[in-house]
């Protein structure tokens, strides 16, 4: 693990932020994460990883929902929202369902907002789930 590229360890640490809880804890979540998007997005094609970069998107999204800022959290959603769902992982789409949740909180009061999103990312996590969302497997 400590061999790992550092965008991924920025963007495990960004998770594990977001885990432990508290609002120091998500405000560093958020900055992790953020330096995680950025190391990946200028590094070489050969440490590029989708899903980490993904990951730390949904990441940065529940950290500015955990602090009230759903434009904030929508925004940070653009880059996975607009990508392919056959490119999602189980763990994504297990990321993704755990946010649309997040969105039905009462904080949030069904505000249009909040929920044009949680419905945005429910669809997609159906598209992901779909197995026409997925390539055929090889003949063994």
């Amino acid at each position: 693990m400590f061999a790992f590229p550092m965008a991924k360890q920025f963007a495990y640490a960004g998770t594990t932020h977001l885990a432990i809880g508290g609002r120091e804890h998500i405000q560093q979540a958020i900055a992790s994460a953020d330096k995680a998007v950025r190391l990946y997005r200028n590094a070489e094609t050969d440490d590029q990883s989708v899903g980490d970069l993904f990951a730390a998107h949904v990441d940065l999204a529940r950290g500015h929902l955990l602090l009230a800022d759903v434009d904030g959290a929508e925004a940070m959603l653009g880059f996975v929202l607009d990508a392919p769902p056959e490119r999602f992982s189980a763990s994504i789409v297990r990321r993704l369902v755990d946010l649309s949740r997040e969105l039905n909180r009462p904080q949030y009061g069904g505000a249009a907002q909040a929920t044009r999103l949680r419905e945005r990312l429910q669809h997609m996590a159906v598209l992901a789930a779909s197995p026409s969302a997925r390539p055929p497997e090889l003949p063994k």
